[in-house]
Parts: structure tokens; C-alpha cells; sequence
């Protein structure tokens, strides 16, 4: 019953993580680098091309995903299954609505 647990806090954290732009790292595709965080490349002569946030908020709501399974006991995730479906829908909204600018 923990992937159930993971499941609706994975689609949290993903919502929340793309709201607040917390990234856990940022990928330079064209230099092939990882930063931390939000930390920009050294230079602005490195910086040739825009960074990927998404791996980085995909890392993040994993992170609080696993620590938010570990704390949930096993008898609360089994009563979430029947209505689990509303978390990924949940999320979908939710995405919808953050990036509603580029539709």
C-alpha cells in the first residue's frame, strides 16, 4: 500500500514544486552540466543556452514523494486507494492552471 501513499503525494508535490519553481537542480543540455538548485552557470559566455528545470522539479516532488510515504502509516494508504484517482486529476487541473499563459 505504499505506492498508493507515493502516488497522491508524488502528484502533490509535483504541483507544488512547479508552482514555487524549486527546482533540485537545473540541466544545461548544450554544456551537458547540472547546478544546484537555481544556481545559474559561472558565466554568461557558458550560459549559450537555457537551462531544463523539469528533471529537477520531477527530483524534487520524488524527494518529498518518498518522505511523505515514509511518514504516512500503512492503514491511512490503504483508505486512499479508493478515491486515488483524484490526485493525478487533481494534478492535471492543477497544471492546466499554472501554465495556462501558454495555451
Amino acid at each position: 500500500m505504499r505506492g498508493t501513499a507515493f502516488s497522491a503525494a508524488f502528484c502533490c508535490a509535483y504541483v507544488w514544486a512547479l508552482a514555487t519553481n524549486h527546482p533540485l537542480f537545473l540541466y544545461y543540455p548544450l554544456h551537458g552540466d547540472f547546478r544546484w538548485g537555481m544556481q545559474p552557470l559561472l558565466t554568461s559566455a557558458q550560459a549559450s543556452g537555457p537551462a531544463m528545470a523539469w528533471y529537477g522539479i520531477v527530483a524534487t516532488a520524488s524527494l518529498l514523494a518518498v518522505c511523505a510515504t515514509l511518514c504516512v502509516p500503512r492503514r491511512l494508504s490503504g483508505r486512499l486507494t479508493p478515491y486515488l484517482w483524484l490526485f493525478p486529476v487533481g494534478a492535471m487541473l492543477g497544471c492546466a492552471f499554472l501554465l495556462r499563459r501558454f495555451f
